[in-house]
């Protein structure tokens, strides 16, 4: 993790995150929304799907329907779920406005241009994201970037993620256009079925079966 005579201006309230990079195999793209996903997140209004989730992690819900934290850590542990705090994908279930996002996909696309990260961020918690992603997935390479003012104003930050590192650089050209959600992916997340679910019930099982499994493979042999 390094920070290298970069110049740090303010990242501003809500700065969008732009990410562009070269796809990953499916495998990969499964092991990265799993051990990526904010486990906190997931109970929406879509309740079913929250059933479905739950019942494919392992998670018990509590009192109000949310998983218990107990549950929580349990499985962060046994997935080894990363600790991020601004760089999480939400590509399992989402209740926002925009539906499932992040900067990797199903399919083993990495990029990102419709959405912000949260409230303040600082450069340093940032690069720690990064760098916590790029030493769990190495075979990671792309270049991120926030814009201030939820895209609307300059260029502020830039991370180079590669061979298993992250180093913050001096912004350059942008390395994707942002996009603005139509009204009618609006639409469709309110009324349409699924909304709020970024992925197939086979495949959300199957991934999460691939991780378990790797992770206690791994644990064996150390």
């Amino acid at each position: 993790m390094t920070t290298d005579d970069v110049t740090q201006p303010e990242l501003t309230k809500w700065p969008r995150l732009l990410v562009a990079g070269s796809p990953v195999t499916p495998e990969q793209a499964d092991e990265i929304l799993v051990r990526t996903a904010n486990l906190y997140l997931l109970d929406g209004n879509d309740k079913e799907w929250t059933h479905l989730v739950y019942r494919a992690l392992g998670l018990a819900p509590g009192r109000y329907a949310n998983a218990t934290t107990e549950s929580i850590q349990a499985v962060t542990e046994e997935l080894d779920v990363l600790p991020l705090t601004w760089l999480y994908t939400s590509r399992i279930a989402s209740s926002w406005i925009g539906g499932p996002h992040g900067w990797c996909d199903w399919d083993g696309c990495i990029g990102a241009s419709t959405y912000n990260i949260g409230k303040w961020p600082e450069h340093e918690s940032v690069l720690a994201d990064w760098s916590t992603i790029a030493e769990a997935f190495p075979f990671l390479d792309l270049t991120a970037q926030l814009l201030a003012d939820e895209g609307e104003g300059a260029t502020v930050a830039q991370w180079r993620v590669r061979e298993g590192r992250a180093t913050e650089e001096q912004p350059g050209d942008l390395v994707a256009t942002t996009e603005q959600l139509s009204p009618g992916a609006f639409l469709s997340r309110f009324f349409m079925p699924g909304g709020e679910r970024g992925v197939t019930e086979e495949r959300l099982t199957a991934a999460i079966e691939r991780v378990r499994k790797a992770r206690a493979d791994l644990a064996r042999t150390v």
